[in-house]
């Protein structure tokens, strides 16, 4: 059996999808496949997705199944399920590890650095003309995660691939719809019916780089009013992690990042990195949106 799964500590709707739609697709050439994640689900993964007929598997990997790993290639964040001996393939859009795959598995590591993960299962059905016989459900979930992963085509990440992709998919949805809005109303929602949970289910911990803090969080949001008039309890959950933290805090609607951070030195750090159009005491406003990966990867070019 080919186990397809992610990360261990939370999937976002791009792991989700493409987990899913890989499973599915291996599954239509012959390849016994099962798409599995013992890991949390983030809220780009919203209710009516998750209602949707196509979703992850209810299976436990036995001792001689083979994973494939989708959207993640650090080997210390895998799901807690997969065995490493057993790792046939990766697939990610997150660079870093490409050497590390590539030496290791030759063609079978493919390690892009483009908007979303999905763009390039998308890519693997088209190569082997397989499109059309994707179900309505999948077709959904993996313009959801393009979505999702490009902030509606806006973050910087995003490439032609990642459009011509949705575009494809979008011919093939069978209900025509004003989708974007949609799904990322329903993704504030999600975030609003528990905002701890989503601001704790979005925060990464560990050392990234000398210039950012070691606590960076990130929420994606149509409108940010009602996060940022939640100042106190942004601070309180945050606070929980430790003292020196940073939220990336994204709203579709303005097109632009707003910076939170508990320390002032981090402010100057940050005004070096990108853009600032507007500066308070409580945040700073980008003048467009930057991506947690994306200010990650601009603190390790500037070192």
């Amino acid at each position: 059996m080919k186990v397809i799964t992610s990360g261990s500590r939370y999937i976002d709707i791009d792991a989700y999808a493409s987990c899913i739609a890989y499973s599915y697709f291996l599954n239509l050439k012959g390849i016994s496949s099962k798409a599995i994640s013992t890991a949390k689900l983030n809220e780009s993964i919203t209710d009516e997705l998750l209602d949707l007929e196509s979703k992850l598997d209810s299976y436990i990997p036995k001792e001689n199944d083979e994973f494939i790993i989708i959207d993640v290639s650090d080997k210390d964040y895998f799901d807690n399920v997969v065995n490493k001996d057993n790792i046939i393939q990766v697939i990610d859009h997150h660079t870093g590890f490409e050497k590390y795959w590539k030496e290791r598995l030759n063609e079978n590591c493919k390690i892009e650095f483009i908007g979303a993960v999905a763009t390039i299962i998308f890519e693997l059905y088209e190569k082997e003309n397989l499109q059309n016989k994707l179900p309505q459900d999948i077709i959904k979930l993996l313009m959801s995660a393009i979505l999702d992963n490009t902030l509606n085509f806006k973050a910087k990440v995003t490439s032609d691939r990642d459009r011509i992709a949705y575009s494809k998919l979008e011919e093939l949805m069978e209900i025509k719809e004003n989708y974007v809005k949609e799904y990322f109303m329903s993704c504030q929602r999600t975030i609003e019916k528990d905002f701890e949970k989503a601001l704790k289910n979005d925060t990464k911990i560990g050392i990234i780089s000398n210039k950012l803090p070691d606590i960076f969080s990130q929420l994606v949001v149509w409108d940010k009013k009602n996060i940022l008039d939640n100042k106190e309890k942004i601070y309180d959950i945050l606070n929980t992690f430790g003292q020196n933290w940073l939220l990336n805090l994204i709203c579709l609607k303005d097109g632009k990042s707003y910076i939170i951070t508990s320390n002032d030195l981090m402010k100057d750090d940050i005004k070096k990195l990108i853009d600032i159009e507007v500066e308070n005491d409580y945040y700073l406003e980008c003048k467009d949106i930057w991506l947690r990966k994306e200010i990650i990867k601009k603190a390790e070019e500037d070192i």
